[in-house]
């Protein structure tokens, strides 16, 4: 039973940005798609948590980008799990070629029923015989982001239908994709996003208006998506 899955995944136009590298939001996106594949081969995927009525939730990711990686070429994305905790697991990963760490990223997941949303005992929840690996990126713990902030208003988005999941509401690579659109190619020329850290804290749906305020510091910027009723769906970090 493996621990550590591995796939290879060519930088196609799709996942590139106006540089022609693989964008942060694109590498979330790898992130989220690895990280089903491999459940799915644990049988603790979408196909298996459906028959049993649970669903798989991301809390926190953090990705830290080394170096960029170019459209064509192609890269070895790496997913692992750590130990679950009672309510909450981690899951590690890795996108890599012949020259070595490209990205690195790492997620906090829950459990929660389909139908009441409660959250589910994630202790347990891998099969027996899973053999955890002891590699870890990114040890540092998640920040204690917080949205008790004013900012500045820095964009307006409107959800819409392409932007939601099976859940029907905003899909987590959506919301970072909205911020890394916050800013402009001339922006993100000078000062490109190297490092990238969202706490997802409400869901949002189709229809909905986010407002983006931002708090700009020297070594950082912290961003909250705010819903017309007052309440924070995300806080970002970016570096």
């Amino acid at each position: 039973m493996e621990s550590v899955f591995e796939k290879e995944k060519p930088i196609l136009p799709s996942l590139c940005d106006f540089n022609a590298t693989l964008s942060i939001s694109s590498i979330a996106g790898m992130f989220m798609d690895i990280a089903m594949y491999h459940a799915e081969s644990l049988g603790i995927g979408f196909t298996g948590f459906n028959e049993r009525g649970l669903f798989w939730i991301t809390v926190r990711t953090k990705i830290k980008i080394l170096r960029n990686a170019n459209m064509a070429q192609t890269v070895k994305v790496s997913t692992w799990p750590e130990e679950a905790g009672m309510l909450k697991c981690n899951r590690d990963y890795e996108i890599t070629d012949e020259n070595g760490i490209i990205a690195q990223g790492r997620t906090e997941w829950a459990v929660i029923d389909k139908e009441t949303h409660t959250l589910q005992k994630a202790k347990g929840i891998y099969p027996e015989g899973l053999v955890i690996s002891p590699k870890r990126v990114l040890n540092e713990p998640f920040e204690k982001l917080k949205d008790n902030f004013e900012g500045t208003l820095i964009g307006k988005y409107t959800i819409r239908s392409i932007d939601t999941d099976y859940g029907r509401h905003m899909n987590n690579v959506a919301y970072i994709r909205a911020t890394e659109g916050l800013f402009s190619t001339k922006e993100l020329e000078k000062k490109p996003i190297r490092e990238l850290e969202i706490h997802y804290v409400n869901s949002s749906f189709e229809g909905e208006t986010l407002l983006f305020f931002a708090d700009k510091h020297e070594e950082y910027t912290d961003i909250k998506a705010v819903k017309e009723d007052g309440t924070t769906a995300v806080i970002v970090r970016i570096k």
